[in-house]
């Protein structure tokens, strides 16, 4: 009631939606529980239903009396993705053949998008740039270890694209497959950086984005991404390093440079992974699609996923790295949109 401003008289209207909330909690965390009793030939889909009632949740918490269950049941009955029939070939192996075939689409009627996942990428929002902010104190200093510098706007990211996303594209955008993906070299899109402030005697503020090394046609692609106001550019020095470079900014107390970064997810309290150029889902995001693809894969055509699951193709593999990182940061993920505190692993 408090986060919707909600008066008093629609008390009932509001118990009512958080007891779907907790309903769809008690759901996701059994379907994860029966997940984790089954092997790879099964777990994607289970993993999917446990994922869906947290998006679920989410959208309960976040959104109106218009997203309500009941109301969603009317106008959005449907998964809101289209798995394309796919099309790979009987001799295809490599991974990136393979998942870069296994498509979801936008589900559309009427030209309009409707169904769960749209219903949860309305209120889907980009996360928090998180760091690392060192202060003054006496004589010497102290420092935050989860300090938030910056905040994405509250509005939608955008639609995905009519094309749809692959399952390629969800493993080298999700940010725990970066280390897995280049062990079988697979480009990963994730960037990884650094973000840390120190606050100066004078009230300014440094900040410093250092950006770990990466493909050079990628890091060209995420500098051109950061957007800085043409006013503020002698407030910024940038060292270009071998497929890196490290950002300074140096704000007044009383003017801050107006600074936009890409979408990211924190993995750490001292790593950042960005996200793909121009990507219109956040880390949640890219779960979801992955999850929705792998489960219906197994669904739908079991005689090809047995195949792979038995034999340990690259794409079994894959999958089963995915599903494991899914399992817990989709619902780490989900609390901090339900505590509405971002939760971030301290090391």
């Amino acid at each position: 009631m408090l986060l919707h401003a909600v008066p008093s008289k629609h008390r009932p209207n509001v118990l009512k939606q958080a007891s779907q909330i907790r309903q769809c909690l008690i759901q996701a965390r059994e379907y994860k529980e029966a997940a984790a009793a089954t092997s790879l030939a099964t777990k994607p889909l289970l993993l999917y239903y446990s994922l869906m009632s947290l998006a679920l949740a989410q959208i309960l918490f976040k959104g109106g009396g218009n997203d309500s269950l009941d109301a969603a049941r009317g106008e959005h009955s449907h998964h809101g993705l289209v798995f394309r029939t796919p099309q790979v070939p009987k001799d295809a192996y490599q991974l990136a053949t393979t998942a870069s075939r296994l498509i979801a689409e936008p589900m559309t009627t009427g030209g309009k998008r409707r169904g769960t996942f749209e219903l949860w990428h309305r209120t889907a929002r980009e996360d928090p740039v998180v760091g690392l902010l060192t202060r003054p104190s006496g004589d010497g200093t102290t420092t935050a270890p989860a300090h938030v510098f910056f905040v994405g706007r509250d509005e939608r990211m955008g639609e995905i694209p009519e094309q749809g996303i692959s399952l390629l594209d969800c493993f080298a955008g999700t940010p725990g497959m970066l280390e897995w993906l280049a062990g079988q070299d697979v480009n990963s899109d994730v960037v990884r950086a650094m973000f840390n402030g120190r606050v100066l005697q004078d009230g300014g503020l440094e900040q410093q984005l250092v950006v770990h090394p990466h493909r050079a046609d990628r890091i060209q692609q995420f500098s051109d991404d950061i957007k800085i106001r043409a006013s503020d550019v002698d407030r910024v020095n940038i060292t270009e390093l071998a497929s890196a470079f490290v950002l300074r900014v140096q704000d007044k107390s009383d003017d801050r440079v107006h600074m936009s970064l890409p979408p990211c997810a924190m993995w750490t309290t001292d790593e950042i992974r960005f996200l793909p150029s121009k990507t219109s889902i956040n880390e949640f995001g890219y779960i979801y699609i992955g999850l929705y693809i792998l489960g219906n894969y197994a669904r739908y055509f079991p005689d090809r996923w047995m195949v792979d699951v038995e034999s340990g193709s690259p794409l079994a593999m894959a999958a089963e790295e995915f599903v494991a990182m899914a399992e817990w940061r989709m619902a780490l993920l989900t609390l901090s949109d339900l505590s509405q505190n971002y939760l971030v692993r301290q090391i």
